[in-house]
């Protein structure tokens, strides 16, 4: 296995895998939901900072997970209510579909384009090439501001009516699926667009 690819494994663990588990293992310990969300949601906030001492610096994506950790702490100090820290999903994809269209607006690349390029190494000055010079295919990335707030819909949708108990994991569930389920769109919608078919003429091209 390679080392990009046990990171990713290491990421998907802290910031999926440690909340649920970490979730369930507090309220079985006795703590009150509240704060088994808030201790729960933690272990990203520590692998930003990690990285951030590492790298000595803090990307846009981390400055947004301590953001969302100190929304977290403050709502749980004030508020002590349990749902409003289930929805906090909810805030990330709201805020990410209205910020998607602004940033492609404004001519900025989008974080989720920015993973993209990063999931494709030896294609980036492709697809910088297809940023600069097609609309159209700077217009796919709008699907995920859409979805973001799809996505936003449904966590609030569900953190109110059912169980608090029950939401932690079905919440993390449903996002998964929107982002498998967005991944498949961009790239279904990026095949009609011309870009994948480009990358592998190129591709099989210089294995030539």
């Amino acid at each position: 296995m390679g080392k990009d690819f046990r990171a990713s494994v290491f990421a998907l663990l802290v910031d999926v895998g440690a909340p649920v588990g970490g979730y369930y293992l507090l309220r079985a310990a006795g703590l009150v939901p509240v704060w088994a969300l808030l201790l729960s949601g933690l272990p990203p906030a520590l692998r930003v900072l990690y990285r951030a001492v590492r790298r000595r610096r803090v990307d846009g994506m981390g400055l947004f997970v301590l953001a969302i950790v100190a929304v977290s702490v403050l709502t749980a100090l004030f508020t002590g209510d349990a749902r409003l820290l289930l929805v906090r999903n909810a805030w990330f994809s709201t805020l990410a579909g209205f910020w998607l269209p602004a940033s492609l607006l404004f001519g900025r690349r989008p974080v989720t384009y920015e993973a993209a390029r990063a999931l494709l190494p030896g294609k980036g000055a492709q697809l910088d090439e297809a940023w600069a010079e097609r609309p159209a295919f700077r217009r796919v990335w709008h699907v995920w501001g859409v979805g973001g707030l799809a996505h936003s819909g449904v966590s609030i949708g569900i953190a109110y009516p059912l169980p608090v108990d029950d939401v932690s994991a079905l919440d993390t569930v449903v996002s998964i699926g929107f982002f498998v389920l967005l991944q498949v769109v961009t790239q279904v919608l990026l095949v009609r667009e011309g870009t994948i078919g480009t990358l592998w003429r190129r591709q099989r091209a210089g294995a030539r």
